[in-house]
C-alpha cells in the first residue's frame, strides 16, 4: 500500500480533477495505445462513467491571446508542457516530482485511473513518494501512524502553493493536447474536461475518517481493515494515507482549482 503515488492528487490539483455521481450503465472497457495499460472497468458504485458523448465546455474557447503561438504536436509537447507547469506550479513541484517524458499522455491516463479499481504503473506521472509506509500497534490491531503523514508534507506544502487560475489558464491553453490524450486512450467524442470534473467531485467526495485507521497485512501490504475503507478507489485511499491535515489542504485545493476551471473571464464592455 506505501507504494501507491500520492501525484495523482498532485494531478487531480493541477488539472482540476472530480467525480459527479450519476446513476448510469456500465460502460465497455476501453483500449490503451501507445504502452498505457488498459484501465479496469470499476465494479465499485463510487463511479461509474458515462459512455454517451459530451459536448465541448463552452469556456475552452475563450480567454485565449490571438497571438499565442501554436502548440506543438503531442509527441513532442513534453518541454512545453513541463515549462506550463513550471509556471503555473512551480519549478519545484515539476522538477522534483515529474516524470520527464511522454507529459501530457501519463498526466491524462493517471487522471482517469484516479477513481477505478488500480493505479497502473506505466502511466504514472512520478515516482513513488519516498520511504515506507509507517504502522503503529501490536500485530492484529495495527493503525497507520500520524508520523507516515510527514512523509507527504513536503510535496503537499508546494501544491499549497500552487496558482489556480493560472494552472486554469495552462489546462486551457493545452486542453487541445489533453483532448487529443485522452482520446487516444479509447474515448472518441468524449470530452476530458468533463472527465477532470468528474474525478475532482470524487476525491473531494472521499469519506472522513475519525481516530487512527486500523490496516491489515494478509499478505506482503497492508490493506485497510474496514471493508468500506477498502473498498475506495486509489484516489480516495491517497486522501486517506497523507492524514487529516494534508488531505485538507489538497482538498481546499481541488476546490480552488474546480472553481477556477468554471470561471468565465470578464467580457470588456463595449464603448
Amino acid at each position: 500500500m506505501d507504494k501507491k503515488l500520492l501525484w495523482p492528487v498532485i494531478l487531480a490539483g493541477l488539472l482540476g480533477l472530480a467525480i459527479i455521481f450519476y446513476p448510469r450503465p456500465t460502460p465497455e472497457p476501453p483500449p490503451q495505445p501507445l504502452d498505457l495499460p488498459e484501465p479496469a472497468p470499476t465494479t465499485s458504485p463510487l463511479f461509474v462513467p458515462d459512455p454517451d458523448p459530451e459536448p465541448a465546455p463552452e469556456f475552452l474557447a475563450v480567454d485565449l491571446p490571438e497571438a499565442l503561438p501554436p502548440l506543438p504536436a503531442l509527441d513532442d509537447s513534453d518541454a512545453d508542457a513541463r515549462a506550463a507547469l513550471a509556471g503555473a506550479a512551480g519549478e519545484a513541484l515539476v522538477d522534483q516530482h515529474l516524470v520527464p517524458d511522454d507529459v501530457i499522455r501519463k498526466l491524462v491516463a493517471t487522471v482517469d485511473n484516479l477513481p477505478r479499481e488500480a493505479l497502473w504503473i506505466k502511466s504514472r506521472a512520478v515516482p513513488p513518494v519516498e520511504g515506507r509506509l509507517l504502522v503503529e500497534g501490536p500485530e492484529g490491531a495495527r493503525v497507520l501512524s500520524p508520523a507516515n503523514f510527514l512523509r507527504y508534507t513536503p510535496l503537499v506544502q508546494l501544491v499549497g502553493a500552487v496558482d489556480a487560475r493560472a494552472l486554469a489558464s495552462a489546462y486551457r491553453r493545452h486542453y487541445p493536447l489533453l483532448q487529443q490524450a485522452y482520446e487516444e486512450l479509447g474515448y472518441p467524442g468524449r470530452q476530458f474536461h468533463n472527465r477532470v470534473l468528474e474525478v475532482i467531485d470524487h476525491l473531494l467526495a472521499t469519506p472522513a475518517v475519525d481516530g487512527p485507521i486500523r490496516l491489515e497485512q494478509p499478505h506482503v501490504l497492508y490493506t485497510f481493515a474496514d471493508p468500506r475503507l477498502e473498498a475506495l478507489s486509489p484516489g480516495q485511499k491517497i486522501l486517506l494515507r497523507v492524514g487529516p491535515e494534508n488531505a485538507a489542504v489538497l482538498r481546499a485545493r481541488l476546490i480552488e482549482l474546480r472553481a477556477a476551471l468554471e470561471e468565465r473571464p470578464a467580457t470588456p464592455d463595449a464603448d
